[in-house]
């Protein structure tokens, strides 16, 4: 309380009085315009049953003031939290290297770039722990853009919209799963309507961990021109997403995920077609739409998709997918077109993304340690991240076509 303020009360305590009508005018003008409740308050308890000339009613001023005092208090230090927070993103946002997120290739928009992993300085100056529990680590607020991070670098998951890439809690995925469904029928004006039948099922999977640890001595991290903690959390990122993608495509039922060519639908082409071509991926595109499917991407062998960059109209000699002055061919169809050299040669594969889901049970995660190596002086980085599964709702949304032997 102000010191002219509490002069007041004090004296009105000792003579054991309440408060005059100067006195409660000098009250309600030190109080701040926006405390419009405390004004409020304070002129209710003067013209309440006991007036202001109360020691009741100078008590209740007393604690009207201490109550606004607390929410000025509480206000200051909300407002002092906020400014720390912003400063730690501003000094996140301001490293000078950066990692582009999903969907915003090409883009020189800030807003777009993450920094995974700050330099030394910023460890020091936002790191949430100590060396002997850990090493400095990712804050929170960046190691949650791994999952960002993890579908640029990975073409499988690239391919998959962002409500087929599902989080979980628990040390199993399970994936419900519609198995048929019957007993839609027109209805007569006031006939009973008919009662359908579903069946379900679901699929379960178990969390599977995928990491890596890398060293790097303390002079290396100390001398080197360009950001080699960014560098190595790069690599490692990388290394884990091109695992995944090993199995997501191509994982057998003894792999730790099950991949899409274990469970997708497959055509053969007849002999002599050597290569896919956009008129072999318009046919699988059909057979999903039969299926009531919606065709959202074009997953293709390094050959493959080579092999349709140089497709050319018959007998006039015009690239299908463009001229290569310009762009190579990316889309099908309107589909995004995604190589991956975990694909066998001579293999595409059509997919409605919303029928396959992948379960993330840990976001990929780098931590560092700078004690771990204590006698040899090196760091070590560690990458984490648990996967669970690849599901796919039913074959026929998967379409796999493979190109004749030669």
């Amino acid at each position: 309380m102000k010191t002219e303020l509490r002069k007041i009360f004090e004296s009105a305590e000792s003579d054991d009085r309440g408060l005059s009508p100067r006195e409660i005018a000098a009250v309600i003008n030190s109080i701040p315009a926006e405390e419009r409740m405390a004004r409020t308050e304070i002129l209710a308890a003067v013209n309440g049953a006991d007036g202001s000339d109360s020691p009741e009613t100078r008590r209740a001023i007393a604690e009207t003031l201490k109550h606004m005092e607390l929410r000025t208090l509480d206000a200051r230090e909300d407002r002092a939290s906020f400014d720390r927070e912003t400063e730690v993103r501003n000094l996140v946002a301001a490293a000078h290297s950066a990692i582009l997120t999903p969907g915003s290739a090409g883009s020189s928009s800030a807003e777009e770039w993450r920094s995974l992993v700050p330099s030394l300085s910023e460890y020091r100056a936002i790191s949430g722990g100590v060396a002997s529990e850990g090493g400095y680590t990712v804050p929170t607020e960046i190691s949650g853009k791994y999952i960002d991070a993890l579908k640029a670098k990975s073409t499988f998951l690239r391919g998959l919209p962002e409500g087929s890439v599902i989080p979980f809690t628990s040390a199993t995925f399970s994936v419900p799963q519609l198995v048929s469904s019957t007993g839609a029928d027109y209805v007569a004006e006031g006939q009973a309507i008919p009662e359908g039948q579903m069946v379900w099922g679901e699929v379960k999977f178990t969390a599977k961990k995928i990491g890596e640890v890398q060293w790097a001595s303390a002079e290396v991290l100390e001398d080197s021109a360009v950001d080699q903690r960014r560098v190595i959390a790069d690599n490692l990122l990388r290394d884990a997403s091109l695992k995944f993608d090993a199995d997501a495509f191509t994982g057998s039922g003894a792999n730790p995920i099950k991949g899409v060519l274990s469970q997708g639908t497959s055509t053969t082409l007849g002999a002599g077609k050597v290569t896919v071509t956009y008129d072999d991926l318009a046919d699988a595109v059909a057979r999903i739409e039969a299926t009531n499917g919606t065709p959202s991407v074009v997953w293709a062998s390094v050959d493959m998709a080579a092999a349709l960059r140089k497709e050319k109209a018959a007998g006039s000699g015009v690239y299908q997918g463009g001229s290569p002055t310009d762009a190579p061919a990316s889309t099908a169809w309107g589909l995004p077109i995604l190589p991956s050299a975990f694909l066998p040669a001579k293999t595409v594969i059509v997919v409605d993304g919303s029928r396959v889901v992948v379960g993330v049970r840990r976001a990929a995660t780098v931590r560092i340690s700078e004690d771990a190596r204590f006698d040899k002086d090196q760091v070590g980085f560690k990458l984490t991240m648990r996967m669970a599964g690849v599901s796919v709702a039913e074959a026929t949304s998967v379409q796999i076509v493979k190109a004749a032997a030669s």
